[in-house]
């Protein structure tokens, strides 16, 4: 994605990132027998360097914190970072700037229930 498309809605991101886990674990989790771990890391894979803009970095990676669900530490303490670092140097109110109003509540509910607002 380029900087000058539109910005990508979470939803949207959502979307895209639970299709891409459902494809994985069906045709590599399912068929092959690979663990939860391995479709979690193809996923990543499948959208790094994917976006641009550090609200939809920051969107991306608590899509992924939410999806491991507390199963993997080590994963959870990496994405953590990432989103502690991007919060701390653009500042979670200017990342939300351009975000509409509901849209921008349904990812500071998932911020908080992250522990991380």
């Amino acid at each position: 994605m380029s900087l000058h498309e539109e910005r990508v809605p979470y939803e949207t991101i959502k979307a895209w990132v639970l299709e891409a886990y459902f494809d994985f674990c069906r045709d590599r989790g399912v068929v092959s027998g690979l663990p939860h771990a391995e479709m979690l890391g193809a996923v990543s894979y499948e959208y790094e360097e994917c976006f641009e803009r550090p609200i939809e970095c920051l969107m991306l990676e608590v899509v992924y914190m939410i999806l491991n669900g507390g199963w993997y530490e080590e994963s959870m303490t990496c994405h953590r970072k990432k989103i502690q670092s991007l919060i701390a140097e653009h500042g979670l109110g200017s990342l939300l700037a351009t975000v509409p109003v509901e849209e921008a509540k349904i990812f500071q509910h998932d911020l908080k229930a992250l522990k991380l607002i």
